[in-house]
């Protein structure tokens, strides 16, 4: 290549200040590498806690973050961070920013006599903790036990989850194990113990990650649940209404039980509506986070592990039923919303067919009226010309007496017989050319 071709080509290699960046291109390059897995060599311990704080409890979590931060001299978040790293001591502290909740995980290294004795979230202070927004939806204690420690006997892992029935599984074509009780103990933390098999601390990390995102997505899914209980009496209520409308719009009625029946109706179409609105973010967002779930279930890649009841087999028998009751309350709600707007539909066409008829009752009764007075007004106008061609005759009449002595009577009597008619022709000919001015 000649030194020409060379210049060619350097001269359409980007350099810094030569193009205008998009305004989120740092935004959507940094994407693909928040929230990162730990790197969590065995033995471990972990605490995990998810807190729903809606949209607007970031700012706060980053102040007290810095506080925290600050305290131990470590490097405070940034002001619109998404995920933060700190060293606290002998404590790894990490926090994650989600749409509508934060996760706080501290991770603690080294060997530990029971697993979920002491854990390492006792090392904050429980007055930061206590000031965090929000509501706590997910509390778990996890514990990695070294690859040279044997796997708990099954009396010892009774007496570590305190005698709940417990499930999980081992990874597929490795010796890793984990057990968890999906349940509450008595410090009111959930819990779950890995058996490591020689994972080295990135892949360790991303295990321990699944398994609590599992955990915090699984409870997250779940407040579907109870929204949807509370709105099963309600819907029950609605229908019941709904039917009773529906009854007393298909026995007909007069025009006000039909008004008062289209006014409940609304009502009921403004509750509906009202209901509807606000659980649509909760039962979309029990939508994602199962997908979630079922995700992070497939890539931890369990199978049977001897006499534990598999992690995978247990959510598919209580998960999966609580996810189709939120799609079933959520179908029930749309199908009532579909109801109310036909009856609406059916009612308001009731009315207008009434409306209708009356209208065409209303415009029959004016054309028998319009006739009606319409022969009125020929028999008026026909006494009209008979009255005025009388007068007129009896003027000509009186004006003829005066010339009966020159004319004679019998004379006389002869114009009036020949004008009697022409008067009568000429004044029914006025008249109705008068009537027809007018009409025009």
């Amino acid at each position: 290549m000649s030194s020409v071709e060379v210049h060619a080509v350097d001269d359409v290699q980007p350099r810094d200040g030569v193009f205008r960046p998009h305004p989120d291109r740092a935004a959507i390059v940094a994407e693909m590498h928040t929230r990162p897995a730990p790197h969590l060599q065995a033995p471990a311990q972990v605490s995990h806690v998810a807190m729903l704080s809606g949209r607007g409890g970031d700012a706060v979590e980053r102040q007290l973050l810095a506080e925290l931060c600050a305290s131990y001299g470590a490097l405070p978040p940034g002001e619109t961070a998404l995920h933060h790293v700190a060293q606290i001591g002998q404590l790894e502290l990490r926090w994650e920013r989600h749409t509508e909740f934060s996760t706080l995980m501290v991770v603690r290294e080294g060997p530990f006599a029971q697993p979920f004795v002491d854990p390492p979230i006792r090392v904050l202070p429980e007055q930061w903790l206590a000031r965090l927004p929000g509501q706590l939806v997910e509390a778990s204690h996890l514990a990695v036990l070294g690859a040279d420690v044997p796997t708990p006997t099954r009396d010892q892992l009774v007496q570590m989850f305190e005698g709940h029935h417990l499930m999980g599984g081992r990874v597929l074509g490795e010796q890793v194990r984990i057990w968890t009780g999906l349940r509450l103990h008595g410090d009111g933390f959930g819990r779950i113990l890995i058996a490591d098999a020689g994972y080295d601390a990135t892949r360790m990390g991303r295990f321990v990650q699944r398994a609590l995102e599992l955990e915090t997505y699984r409870l997250m899914a779940l407040l579907g649940l109870t929204a949807a209980r509370r709105l099963v009496s309600t819907i029950d209520d609605m229908e019941s209404g709904m039917l009773d409308l529906t009854v007393r719009t298909a026995a007909g009625g007069g025009h006000d039980e039909e008004r008062e029946v289209l006014d409940q109706l609304s009502q009921l179409a403004v509750l509906q509506a009202r209901h509807l609105a606000d659980n649509a973010y909760r039962f979309g967002a029990t939508h994602a986070y199962a997908e979630l779930v079922n995700d992070r279930l497939r890539r931890l890649k369990l199978e049977r592990d001897h006499e534990t009841e598999p992690l995978g087999s247990f959510l598919e028998r209580r998960f999966e039923p609580a996810m189709r009751t939120c799609q079933a309350v959520e179908a029930r709600m749309e199908t009532l919303g579909q109801r109310i707007n036909a009856a609406s539909d059916m009612l308001r066409t009731r009315v207008d067919m009434a409306v209708q008829e009356q209208n065409q009752k209303l415009l029959t009764s004016m054309d028998r009226r319009a006739r009606l007075q319409l022969r009125l007004q020929q028999t008026v106008e026909g006494l009209s010309v008979a009255a005025i061609s009388y007068y007129v005759l009896g003027l000509l009449s009186y004006l003829l007496k005066g010339f009966s002595g020159v004319l004679g009577t019998t004379t006389v009597n002869v114009v009036l017989g020949l004008a009697a008619p022409l008067v009568l022709i000429s004044i029914f000919l006025g008249v109705r050319r008068l009537r027809s001015r007018l009409g025009h």
